[in-house]
């Protein structure tokens, strides 16, 4: 009985990811999981333009995005530091532009381990940051972020379920077919535990925290780009227009 049930709830998670569309939600414990569904070699990282200013919000990219590309998705690329700079590395069309951070620290983005999304080609990774480091990657775009939410499926270790520490949050993960997705709380607040749990049964394998509070995402025709929160790093998903 025990086995049957372990497989009708991996049945489930596995069945909560979309395959064709590219938004859907999935709703647990009273929280709402945004999930967007995105081809890797349509995802890019951004910080700062030609010019070396920082986009500084989703409104922005948008606007310097939309003249050449059809825009699918942008969102916040994890924790950044007081100066502006993400708090660890970032890589964007191959160039390492801040280092790997390895030292210690408060906050979510030190909870260990942290990790580091990178895509190489059209290949995606979710990785711990010792095993980033091991790898050796040549990747196109990498970001540092943390705390690993989900390391082959198992929930961090670090994490309680009765942690006081409830709000909005974000993350990318992958699946086992190494499918790509990014994933924004749309109605409720859950700790670090509890998201962790709800990426579970959506089907995430490997799963890498965001950002907290300020999370926010631009998805044309359902949330607009317009917020009043500043962001340093940010993802997009685009293809190039093609009028």
């Amino acid at each position: 009985m025990k086995k049957i049930v372990k497989f009708l709830t991996a049945l489930c998670g596995f069945l909560a990811l979309p395959t064709m569309a590219e938004y859907r939600t999935f709703t647990d414990a009273n929280i709402t999981y945004g999930i967007f569904h995105a081809k890797p070699e349509e995802v890019r990282l951004h910080w700062r333009d030609s010019e070396g200013q920082n986009y500084h919000s989703l409104t922005n990219l948008k606007r310097a995005l939309q003249k050449n590309y059809q825009i699918k998705m942008l969102m916040n690329a994890g924790i950044y530091s007081k100066n502006n700079t993400p708090a660890g590395l970032w890589i964007e069309n191959s160039q390492e532009l801040n280092p790997l951070n390895k030292k210690r620290g408060k906050g979510n983005f030190h909870v260990q381990p942290n990790g580091v999304f990178a895509l190489v080609g059209k290949m995606p990774y979710i990785l711990t940051t010792n095993a980033y480091q091991k790898k050796r990657l040549k990747p196109t775009f990498a970001m540092q972020s943390g705390p690993m939410l989900l390391i082959e499926g198992k929930i961090n270790r670090q994490f309680r379920a009765d942690l006081e520490s409830y709000h909005k949050r974000n993350a990318v993960c992958l699946d086992k077919q190494n499918r790509l997705f990014f994933i924004l709380t749309t109605s409720g607040k859950p700790n670090l535990y509890t998201f962790s749990q709800g990426l579970q049964k959506i089907g995430c394998y490997q799963a890498l925290y965001l950002d907290g509070t300020i999370s926010d995402w631009y998805i044309p025709n359902m949330f607009n780009s317009f917020h009043w929160h500043h962001f340093v790093g940010m993802i997009s998903v685009t293809e190039m227009d093609k009028k």
